[in-house]
């Protein structure tokens, strides 16, 4: 027989319908949906990285992530850094636009051949060339951006072209061309860029920073090393991982690379609600990037531990809602996920009948008064 608190069964199976989004409940269904050892969902959380190929030093890196809700990388696993796709970079030629909109070479060369751009110089407002690996396709950019970039040498009626792995805005490119080499390059030709512009081995900035004695990622806890030989050193405090073998060496943190942020699927609310208004808040919740996207309240399985407790610290709030809630004599995840934890009391008080994550906590799942006003963790289902 089944347990029902303060609620009707009649409420209590309303609520249920509107919780597990089922058009209705099929008496057959019911054990099976409040069996708290259901095999349902594993892990809701899902985390994915992304490149930016963009030459900023660590700290900026790190600010630049996190400012798009992300953070500079954490790698957990083979798995993981084996994910990392770093072959991408963007490098500075002579091309740019001068004055009356029209472009030239740096060396004076006419640019009337057909040019491989991505999309129409003559449509941006941004005056210097960079060509990018591996599209080996044209983009204008804002001169001040850091890039790497290609310097060339006259050879006969051609050039020979190196590309230079520091990072200078397009000026400091064509000052340091023209004082090593000749100038920054001139690409004649499709062939040109097809067999200059290649595959590299360079520096990508990951989290992993030294922290006093201690190496720290800037989110996460990880103990994955990948250490280059000899590594690590004493260059400076801050870990890069190679775009190719995926090593890791130190750096002085005030060098300029690319650099990896890594993203989850999880939204921290920062408003007070009750548990039912924090349920219906998730799923109004429309994402900017996918409109059939959907949001849900957020269920939590072991593995989550570190993720989910990296977006709970930054709360406004001691706790936060999960979406957990014992309903008629079980506890169930309002997204059907696995019941998988067994401290929970299975006869709780009437006003402990919802769960919580607490900052102090260690990512498991305590329960509350459904009725308290926090701040709510929600997560996007695609």
């Amino acid at each position: 027989m089944l347990f029902v608190q303060q609620n009707s069964v009649e409420d209590e199976e309303r609520l249920l319908r509107t919780l597990l989004l089922l058009p209705l409940l099929l008496p057959p269904l019911l054990p099976l949906l409040l069996s708290s050892t259901v095999s349902g969902l594993g892990s809701v959380v899902q985390r994915y990285y992304v490149y930016n190929q963009h030459h900023l030093n660590w700290q900026e890196a790190q600010s630049y992530c996190r400012n798009s809700n992300t953070d500079l990388a954490t790698i957990k696993t083979q798995t993981d850094e084996d994910s990392l796709h770093l072959k991408g970079y963007h490098a500075w030629i002579g091309l740019y636009k001068k004055r009356d909109e029209e472009l030239a070479w740096s060396n004076g060369e006419s640019s009337n051949y057909v040019l491989p751009f991505t999309h129409p110089p003559k449509h941006s407002n941004e005056g210097c060339v960079s060509v990018h690996y591996s599209e080996k396709k044209y983009h204008v950019r804002r001169c001040e951006t850091y890039y790497f970039f290609f310097c060339h040498h006259p050879r006969g009626n051609n050039f020979d072209y190196k590309l230079i792995l520091q990072s200078k805005t397009w000026s400091e490119a064509l000052q340091y061309c023209k004082r090593e080499f000749t100038d920054l390059a001139t690409f004649r030709s499709i062939e040109d860029l097809d067999t200059d512009v290649r595959e590299q081995v360079f520096q990508v900035w990951t989290g992993l920073h030294r922290d006093g004695e201690t190496w720290r990622w800037s989110t996460g806890v990880s103990n994955f090393r990948n250490w280059a030989e000899d590594e690590p050193g004493n260059n400076g405090d801050c870990v890069s991982i190679s775009s190719l073998n995926k090593e890791m060496a130190t750096q002085n943190c005030s060098d300029r690379f690319p650099f990896v942020c890594i993203r989850d699927n999880l939204v921290l609310v920062k408003e007070n609600k009750t548990w039912r208004e924090a349920l219906d808040h998730c799923r109004a919740l429309n994402s900017p990037y996918n409109a059939n996207n959907r949001f849900e309240l957020v269920s939590v399985q072991p593995e989550d531990h570190d993720n989910v407790m990296n977006k709970v610290k930054d709360g406004d709030t001691e706790e936060v809602w999960a979406g957990l809630r014992f309903l008629a004599g079980h506890w169930v995840w309002v997204n059907g996920a696995s019941m998988v934890y067994s401290h929970l009391p299975p006869c709780p008080s009437v006003e402990q009948g919802c769960g919580v994550l607490s900052k102090n906590g260690t990512g498991r799942v305590e329960i509350t008064d459904c009725t308290e006003k926090r701040n709510f963790l929600c997560y996007s289902l695609y």
